[in-house]
C-alpha cells in the first residue's frame, strides 16, 4: 500500500510541477529557425503554452523574423550534451558557431510549421 502511494505521489509532482525553461541559444538561417533549450515541460499542451507565452522574446533575442515573416519551420531542440564536433554521428551543425564544436545531436522535441493561410501546426 505504501509503494501505491508513493506512486501516486511521484505522479501527481511530475504533473503539477511547471520546470522553468532555459533557451541555450537559437540559429535562423533565412529560412528555418532552431531553438535549443536545455528541457520542455513534459506534455505537448505544456509545450504549446511555453512557447506562445515565450515566442515573441526568443524571436527578438535571437534576431529571427517576427510577423508575416516569422519562419515557416521553428524547430526545438535540447541541448543534451552541449556543442560537439561533427564526427560519425546524426548531428546538426551551424556555419555561425566556430568549429570544431560547432553541431549538437537531433534532439528533436517541438516542431512548430507556419501553414500558408497564417495558421501554426504543432508536432512533437
Amino acid at each position: 500500500m505504501s509503494i501505491f502511494l508513493l506512486l501516486l505521489i511521484v505522479i501527481g509532482y511530475l504533473i503539477i510541477r511547471k520546470p522553468h525553461v532555459s533557451v541555450v541559444d537559437a540559429h535562423y538561417d533565412g529560412s528555418t529557425a532552431q531553438v535549443i533549450v536545455d528541457k520542455l515541460p513534459l506534455t505537448n499542451a505544456e509545450k504549446i503554452n511555453w512557447w506562445r507565452k515565450n515566442k515573441a522574446q526568443i524571436l527578438k533575442k535571437y534576431n529571427i523574423p517576427t510577423g508575416d515573416k516569422i519562419p515557416f519551420l521553428i524547430v526545438i531542440y535540447v541541448f543534451g550534451n552541449g556543442y560537439q564536433v561533427e564526427g560519425k554521428e546524426d548531428r546538426l551543425c551551424f556555419l555561425d558557431v566556430k568549429p570544431p564544436k560547432n553541431c549538437i545531436d537531433k534532439n528533436i522535441r517541438m516542431i512548430i510549421w507556419r501553414t500558408r493561410d497564417g495558421g501554426v501546426k504543432y508536432q512533437f
